[in-house]
C-alpha cells in the first residue's frame, strides 16, 4: 500500500495506520488464526490488524490504532482481498472454491504445516471424500499459454470419472483427485501379485495415462506424480508436500523419467539430504575410473540391471542383448571397479553411485 492510499485510509478511520512486517508467531500470538487469509482482521487490546500478505513466516499487516466496527472490518478486509486473475469471467463457484483451497494448501506448506486438516469453513468438504487417489501434475508449456480451470477439468473427467475434483496450485501444477473406484477398473499384469503391490502397478498405468492424456492434448513437458489414496480432509497437506518432493527428486535423479513414484525414491530422498561435501567425498573415494559412469553402454546397462531387481536373465531381455553379452559387461565393471553388482553389497554401493552421478555429473 503506497504512501497516499496509508493518508487516505489514516483520514477515514481517524486514527494513526502503519505497514508492519511481523512474524507469524507474532500474528498467532496475538489470537490470529493459523492460516489466515488477507484481508483476516485481528482485534487488539488498543488497535487493528489487517492482513494485508502472508508470506510464509513473515506477514504484512495495517497496523490501525483504532478498534473498528464490524461494517469497517467487512468493507477494508474486502478492499484487500486480492483480485485472482486465474478465474476467466463466469467461472463456476466450484473453480473459485478450488482455487481457495490450493492457496490454502500453498499457506500451510510455507508455514511448514504439512500435517494441518482442511477447515469446516471450506464448501467443498463434501467434494473430499474417503480414499481418492492424488495426482500432482506440472506442465512447462511449450507455449506461454495455460489451460483453463474449465479445460483441464472437462478432459480429465473424460479420463478419470465425473467425481474427480481438479485444485490449482502454483503457475502450471494441479492436484487432481479421483476415486479410488478407479483401481479396480483397472486391469493388473499380474492378478497373483500381492493387493499392494497390485496397487502400486495400477496407480503407475493410471498416472501414464493421465500423462499421455496431457501431453497429446496441450504438449510441453508434463511430469506426474501419484501416491496411494488418501483422506483428503486429513492428508491433502502433506500430500501435496510429498508428491511435490517425489517430482523433484524423480527429475534430478532419473532424467528422462516423467512419471514419478514416492515409494521408488526412497533412497533418492536420502541421498538427495546428505551434504554435497559427503557426496562428493563418497564419490572420491569409490570410484576407481572417473570416467566410468561417462560411458552410454555402462549407464544403460546399470539402469536396466537395477530395474530388473538385479535379474540377469531378465535384464539381458531388456536390453535386447543375449545373457552371455550381459555377463560380459558385469565382469567388465567388476575388473574396472572391484564391485560385483551380482553382490548385494557391491549393488547397493554401485547403485549409490549411479545416483549420485546424475546428480553431480562427475566427468
Amino acid at each position: 500500500m503506497n504512501k497516499s492510499k496509508l493518508q487516505r485510509l489514516q483520514q477515514l478511520v481517524g486514527a494513526p495506520v502503519e505497514v508492519r512486517v511481523i512474524p507469524r508467531t507474532e500474528w498467532e500470538q496475538a489470537g490470529g488464526s493459523k492460516h489466515p487469509e488477507t484481508g483476516d482482521c485481528l482485534e487488539r487490546a488498543d488497535s487493528s490488524w489487517l492482513l494485508a500478505k502472508a508470506d510464509g513466516s513473515e506477514f504484512k499487516v495495517i497496523d490501525i490504532r483504532a478498534k473498528l466496527t464490524p461494517l469497517e472490518r467487512e468493507l477494508l478486509g474486502w478492499a484487500l482481498k486480492p483480485v485472482n486473475a486465474k478465474p476467466q469471467a463466469g467461472a463456476s463457484d466450484s473453480e473459485r472454491q478450488a482455487r481457495k483451497l490450493g492457496d490454502w494448501i500453498e499457506q500451510c506448506i510455507a508455514a511448514g504445516d504439512v500435517r494441518a486438516e482442511v477447515p469446516n469453513q471450506f464448501e467443498l468438504r463434501n467434494r473430499l471424500f474417503d480414499g481418492m487417489i492424488p495426482f500432482l501434475l506440472q506442465n512447462e508449456q511449450a507455449d506461454d499459454r495455460e489451460p483453463s480451470y474449465a479445460e483441464l477439468e472437462k478432459v480429465f473427467r473424460s479420463f478419470i470419472s465425473d467425481d474427480m475434483f481438479l485444485v490449482p496450485l502454483r503457475e502450471r501444477e494441479w492436484l487432481v483427485l479421483g476415486s479410488d473406484r478407479l483401481l479396480a477398473e483397472v486391469d493388473s499384469p499380474e492378478e497373483d501379485a500381492p493387493e499392494q503391490d497390485e496397487t502400486k502397478e495400477v496407480l503407475y498405468s493410471l498416472a501414464t495415462g493421465l500423462h499421455q492424456m496431457f501431453t497429446e492434448e496441450w504438449g510441453g513437458e508434463c511430469h506426474v506424480a501419484v501416491g496411494m489414496p488418501i483422506i483428503p480432509t486429513e492428508s491433502l497437506v502433506q500430500t501435496v508436500s510429498t508428491l511435490r518432493e517425489t517430482v523433484y527428486l524423480g527429475r534430478r535423479f532419473h532424467i528422462g523419467m516423467q512419471v514419478h513414484l514416492p515409494w521408488m525414491v526412497h533412497l533418492e530422498r536420502l541421498l538427495s539430504g546428505i551434504p554435497e561435501s559427503t557426496r562428493a567425498r563418497f564419490m572420491e573415494e569409490m570410484m576407481g575410473r572417473p570416467d566410468l559412469f561417462t560411458e552410454p553402454e555402462t549407464i544403460t546397462t546399470l539402469d536396466a540391471f537395477f530395474a530388473m531387481d538385479c535379474n540377469v536373465s531378465e535384464t539381458a531381455k531388456k536390453l535386447f542383448i543375449h545373457r552371455n553379452t550381459l555377463l560380459y559387461r558385469l565382469d567388465k565393471l567388476k575388473q574396472e571397479t572391484g564391485l560385483d553388482v551380482r553382490s548385494f553389497n557391491d549393488a547397493v554401493l554401485v547403485r549409490i553411485m549411479l545416483l549420485l552421478y546424475k546428480v553431480t555429473k562427475r566427468k
